[in-house]
Order: C-alpha cells, then sequence, then structure tokens
C-alpha cells in the first residue's frame, strides 16, 4: 500500500468516525431501518461474532501456553542432586529472596520427599539455578 492510498484511507475512516459521532442512535437506527435492517439483529449478529472471535483467540492462547508449560515443567528428577545439597540450594534461595514462602503440611518439619519437590519447583521458578551435575 503506498503512502497516498494509506493517506487517504486514513481520512476516509477519520470521516466516516466525524459523521458516526455527529449521528444520534435515533438516526442510526433510522437509516438501518431504511435499508431493511434490523438494529437489534444485527448487534446481536456482531455480538455473537465477537463472542466466537474471543473464545478462539482465547483457546489458542491456552493451547500454546499449555504447551509452553509442558516444555518447562519436565522435570528430570534424576539429576537432582543429593538431599544434604537440596536442603543447601533451598537455604541460599531463601535467604537471596526473602520473599519466598512455605508452609507446612503436618508437623513442624517438611519431609525428604517435600523437599525434594519444593527444589523441582524452585528450579522450575528459576529461583534456584539448574546445575544438572547431580551434585
Amino acid at each position: 500500500m503506498t503512502n497516498e492510498t494509506r493517506k487517504t484511507l486514513d481520512a476516509i475512516r477519520a470521516l466516516a468516525l466525524k459523521d458516526l459521532e455527529t449521528a444520534s442512535d435515533e438516526d442510526i437506527r433510522a437509516e438501518f431501518a431504511a435499508e431493511g435492517i434490523d438494529p437489534d439483529q444485527l448487534a446481536t449478529s456482531i455480538a455473537a461474532s465477537l463472542d466466537d472471535v474471543l473464545a478462539a483467540s482465547l483457546r489458542q492462547q491456552a493451547a500454546a501456553a499449555k504447551v509452553a508449560m509442558q516444555v518447562r515443567a519436565t522435570p528430570r528428577k534424576s539429576l537432582r542432586p543429593t538431599l544434604d545439597r537440596i536442603k543447601e540450594r533451598i537455604a541460599h534461595a531463601f535467604a537471596a529472596e526473602p520473599q519466598l514462602a512455605t508452609a507446612f503440611r503436618e508437623g513442624s518439619r517438611q519431609s525428604d520427599a517435600d523437599l525434594e519437590t519444593l527444589y523441582d519447583d524452585l528450579v522450575l521458578m528459576g529461583k534456584i539455578p539448574n546445575t544438572d551435575d547431580g551434585h
């Protein structure tokens, strides 16, 4: 599209918007009626079309997010460091970022499995670097 064509289209849009802004609701309804268009039916049709477009867009975004999460969420538990090293790295992450917090399920101590899961979550969140060295 040439620059002149773009300027022409912009001018036409500006005039159309000005015309629309100055027209009352009654004027617009009368114009539709003169053309044999039911404004309520047109509004319903437009709303349904917008709903379809929005729903399709949301489905597409959700599918893309799901794929991205599956790619990122592939835990590699076999390369986890030793439990003592996990505890050290978790403690370091919490010291480095005081806004991190956990809650205990029962009792006052987390189980080894809880610590391993917490470690995996913190690696996934990027709070602990994934060294993949197993140590």
